[in-house]
């Protein structure tokens, strides 16, 4: 048994728990992150390639400026250089035959994408007229009935060809589902917040692998007195009727903390704790949550390929290409290039064999860009997630559970839980923040007091035993 020099346990090394773990050191407690894996990151995490002697991120990640936790954590652990946000709202849009661009306008409010939308080549004007009209009735009022998406849509004149070439690629990559499968709730948190608000969606796209973020948050946590384990699997929880008592480790050690926050998605919770405890309820009606996969390709080209930094595609199996040595600041202008090609909502891919994702992406991408036929390829990386995110269908919020749980000195973080945001790294981030404020104030709330605690233990107090 160890009674913990730390004050809080956090269970796990993606956004969340590594935003709980930096809210706590940064407020003077004492932080133990533990993280199964050999690296921190989570579904966002990043690994090393010794064939291409660079670190690769598992998905392709952006960020909107509406996301202000996000930028806030940045800019606590020192990383806010680590994205690069657009000027203003610019979104090239790209089909077999053509191109545009989705922009912002200094038009006020909603009405800022209005030129860009009455603009727009892959709808016909009456679509065009009918689009900023759903848009303004979207941003004045609340949607009550949370349906599909798509009925919404339909009841205010879209046709089947907006949904298809405005609605969905805004839906997928946002929210990795089509209109026909998220609510008309979530889909009007996005558009709201972002698309609807002059700067809410300005894309910050990040400019380093996402392993140094998480090395700057280790940095962060570590200088403050907290530690972080990665390697350390946890096997269960210790509960009694007063609550959590102690986690478990895989190496039979017991470590007893006076708060724990999991950020572990809900089905590996489950493992944790008894199947008949008080989470029981919590956890069915998680377990309830429909997740969805992404795949994503890298593709080296020996020139570069892309006229912009990235874009979006529509009447193609392509739905968004990123050009990454461009972002990262490594791009020259003879090559080579180094490409993302990000699949979101990608049921129909995440089986095939990838000899056959890389095929038939690489020939779509030559449809769209015909510099992609000139250049040589120098190999490409299939990436699957099978679980990515969860798809935010109507009635999903009611399943997904607040922070606080029936278990005293037990909290919980993740995407998954009850944020009010999608499953993003924003959702990620703001959730671990509320999950370390709820433990902070069981902290200061025991007896004696958090201060005290803390003196008694720089004092010496505590112990660790075998």
């Amino acid at each position: 048994m160890e009674a913990a020099l730390n004050d809080v346990i956090v269970i796990g090394g993606g956004f969340a728990g590594i935003a709980a773990a930096c809210r706590l050191a940064g407020d003077d407690h004492r932080p133990l992150l533990l993280e199964r894996s050999p690296r921190l990151g989570g579904r966002a995490g990043s690994f090393f390639s010794p064939d291409r002697d660079e670190s690769l991120d598992y998905g392709q990640h952006v960020l909107m400026r509406c996301c202000t936790a996000s930028t806030g954590f940045l800019l606590r652990i020192g990383a806010s250089r680590a994205v690069r946000f657009q000027p203003t709202l610019s979104i090239p849009i790209v089909w077999p035959k053509g191109r545009t661009v989705l922009r912002s306008s200094p038009m006020p409010g909603v009405l800022h994408l209005a030129p860009s939308l009455l603009r727009y080549r892959p709808l016909s004007l009456r679509d065009r007229i009918r689009a900023v009209r759903a848009g303004s009735s979207m941003s004045l009022r609340r949607i009550r009935a949370d349906v599909p998406f798509a009925e919404w849509l339909e009841e205010r004149g879209q046709s089947g060809r907006s949904i298809e070439r405005l609605w969905d690629p805004i839906c997928v990559a946002s929210l990795n589902a089509p209109a026909r499968a998220v609510g008309a709730r979530a889909a009007q948190k996005v558009f709201r917040d972002a698309f609807f608000r002059p700067d809410g969606a300005d894309v910050g796209f990040f400019t380093v692998p996402l392993a140094e973020v998480f090395d700057a948050a280790r940095r962060y946590i570590e200088g403050r007195g907290g530690a972080v384990r990665t390697s350390a699997t946890v096997e269960k929880l210790a509960i009694d009727r007063a609550g959590v008592r102690g986690v478990e480790l895989s190496t039979g050690v017991t470590i007893e903390p006076e708060a724990v926050v999991s950020a572990v998605p809900p089905a590996d919770l489950a493992r944790l704790v008894p199947g008949d405890g008080p989470l029981a309820p919590l956890l069915a009606k998680a377990s309830r949550l429909r997740w969805a996969p992404i795949v994503d390709v890298h593709a080296w080209f020996d020139r570069p390929v892309l006229e912009d930094e990235f874009a979006v595609a529509v009447d193609s199996p392509i739905q968004a290409v990123f050009d990454v040595a461009r972002l990262h600041g490594r791009a020259r202008s003879e090559g080579p290039a180094h490409l993302v090609l990000s699949q979101s909502a990608a049921e129909g891919w995440i089986d095939r064999p990838v000899d056959e994702v890389s095929e038939l992406l690489l020939s779509a991408l030559g449809d769209l860009f015909p510099r992609v036929r000139e250049a040589e390829s120098l190999g490409t990386l299939v990436l699957r997630h099978r679980r990515a995110t969860f798809v935010p269908g109507p009635g999903s919020e009611r399943l997904r559970p607040r922070a606080v749980t029936p278990i005293p000195g037990l909290y919980l973080a993740g995407d998954w839980t009850s944020t009010g945001w999608p499953s993003t790294i924003e959702g990620a981030i703001r959730s671990g923040i509320v999950a370390a404020a709820h433990a902070e104030g069981r902290l200061t709330s025991e007896d004696g007091g958090w201060e005290e605690k803390r003196t008694a233990r720089r004092s010496g107090s505590a112990s660790t035993t075998g």
